[in-house]
């Protein structure tokens, strides 16, 4: 019955994400992302878990989401009333950058990812900020907005992968992931919506992939992931994790070589820099990674074993981080 419940309210939750898609009006995409955001919180709170860390990780997240709210209907209003659209711009800005979890206002993202499960890490680390960067405007009406906007983004590139890297709990480290490719959903925002799509769609199935194999193994800690990490699932593993470190010729890489072309053609020096400079830390932080994955159990992940679901799994994920890379780079 749990079950049934918590993918009725992921279900309205999506189709209202879905809605905001289509609406031309900023109004109307502030109250999609609402419902969006009420509809998750059944969803994020369905699971056994003693009061206090349900508070701490949904409380958090449902505080968050709602000063932002606030401050874009503020925005709006004070815009109505008063037609002052730099002052509404910054604060429509600051709204949106808050709920988004842009650096410096990434502070919610670790802590309410600590108490999430899983699905909950994927939908809000992954799927649902997908569409609120669609829709964001590109407050072009104001420069140095955009610019700060932007600029936010690029300083999420860059405090991700560091912040990774230091983290101790797995879940921290997909909530700093999940900054880190935010920022780079932003940039791509710049060069156009059919990057945006494009990537969200290669970023949540492979974070797909990634969440089911570390809900699997129950996995907590970084240093032990070898361990629990499930056997079945490392070398799928590893191959999400050289992808995301942007090793070729896997996914990750394909993606962000396009858009370093496409920056360069556009003459984007500042988000060329970003992409190489967040890109060199990424390797740095997933081969880390990889080598914890590996510390354990490698050679007996090699050979088929497990159901036949789990080994089904781990070849598409496999295929999908190398082969889908090598089809990218061909046809794009």
């Amino acid at each position: 019955m749990q079950l049934v419940s918590m993918l009725v309210f992921l279900t309205l939750s999506i189709m209202s994400s879905i809605v905001m898609m289509f609406v031309s009006s900023i109004f109307w995409v502030w109250v999609m992302i609402d419902i969006s955001t009420l509809f998750m919180i059944p969803f994020l709170a369905a699971e056994s878990r003693p009061k206090k860390s349900w508070f701490t990780g949904v409380g958090v997240y449902f505080v968050v989401q709602f000063i932002g709210s606030v401050s874009i209907l503020f925005a709006m209003v004070i815009d109505w009333a008063f037609s002052t659209s730099v002052f509404c711009s910054y604060v429509m800005c600051l709204g949106f950058s808050l709920k988004l979890g842009l650096v410096p206002l990434h502070f919610w993202v670790s802590r309410s990812f600590a108490y999430f499960h899983y699905g909950g890490i994927f939908v809000v680390g992954a799927g649902q900020k997908v569409f609120v960067i669609a829709c964001v405007p590109m407050f072009s009406d104001v420069p140095f907005c955009a610019y700060l906007f932007y600029g936010m983004a690029v300083g999420s590139m860059l405090y991700g992968p560091v912040a990774m890297f230091n983290s101790i709990l797995v879940k921290s480290f997909l909530a700093y992931s999940s900054v880190n490719h935010t920022g780079f959903l932003v940039i791509t925002s710049w060069f156009g919506l059919h990057l945006i799509y494009l990537y969200s769609f290669i970023y949540c199935v492979s974070m797909m992939f990634l969440t089911w194999m570390l809900w699997s193994g129950r996995c907590v800690l970084m240093k032990e992931l070898g361990t629990d990490l499930p056997a079945c699932y490392k070398t799928g593993f590893i191959a999400t994790a050289l992808s995301f470190s942007g090793f070729p010729p896997f996914l990750d890489f394909c993606t962000k070589y396009v858009v370093i072309q496409i920056a360069m053609e556009g003459r984007a020096f500042i988000a060329i820099f970003a992409v190489l400079a967040s890109s060199l830390m990424n390797l740095i932080v997933w081969i880390w990674v990889t080598s914890l994955a590996a510390s354990s159990g490698m050679i007996s992940s090699l050979p088929p074993s497990s159901s036949l679901l789990s080994d089904i799994f781990n070849i598409s994920c496999i295929s999908w981080n190398l082969f889908s890379g090598m089809a990218f780079g061909m046809l794009y």
